[in-house]
């Protein structure tokens, strides 16, 4: 497994320089296309927005360190349960709207998906069309987490759905960001979650 740690390094700004132990990896969306969420990182709030993660996975499967594991940011709005977790997110649009007389689709803030073909279709949360993530996203998400929990010594273990979990703060391994909110989209539908806990839970 490779990680760029030199790539998109953030400001301490951007998190908070404390370490803290870790007991949960929650994964989540960048609802941006490459690296537009860093770009948004760095120039909001006068360069001290701190609901950033501390990795992200892009579409082709390279895995980005922008600071330490071991810190704590505010993307999921509670203190003390962002000072357990480890974000990943993976860039992915998120869900999409379509426009059935041009048959074309869109974004949530309004500009044309290029990949048609990537279109995943299923209703889910008021929405039906999802941007898909990549099989190489998968494999890089599996051997980053897999790392994590040997570094961090979280437990192997997965929720292996996207759907609300009442007391998931409580949870000790890997979830999602829906797990935690019912508004919330993010892994979407496309996600292969069989795969994904098959892979996570092989000791090999």
């Amino acid at each position: 497994m490779v990680i760029n740690d030199t790539k998109y390094v953030l400001d301490k700004k951007n998190y908070y320089d404390t370490e803290f132990e870790k007991r949960q990896i929650v994964l989540a969306n960048t609802f941006s296309e490459k690296d537009n969420h860093i770009i948004g990182w760095k120039h909001r709030m006068g360069g001290e927005y701190k609901k950033t993660s501390p990795f992200t996975i892009f579409r082709n499967g390279e895995i980005i360190k922008h600071y330490d594991s071991s810190k704590y940011s505010d993307f999921l709005g509670a203190k003390s349960i962002d000072k357990k977790v480890i974000v990943i997110l993976l860039e992915n649009q998120g869900w999409l709207e379509k426009d059935l007389i041009e048959n074309s689709y869109f974004n949530w803030v309004g500009n044309i998906y290029k990949r048609k073909k990537s279109v995943y279709e299923k209703r889910w949360r008021g929405f039906a069309y999802w941007d898909s993530y990549t099989n190489k996203q998968i494999e890089s998400t599996v051997e980053l987490v897999k790392h994590l929990c040997e570094i961090h010594n979280i437990p192997k273990k997965y929720v292996g759905h996207n759907t609300y979990v009442d007391g998931v703060e409580y949870f000790e391994g890997v979830v999602y960001r829906s797990n935690y909110y019912k508004e919330s989209t993010d892994l979407n539908p496309s996600w292969d979650f069989n795969k994904f806990k098959q892979l996570i839970e092989d000791e090999k």
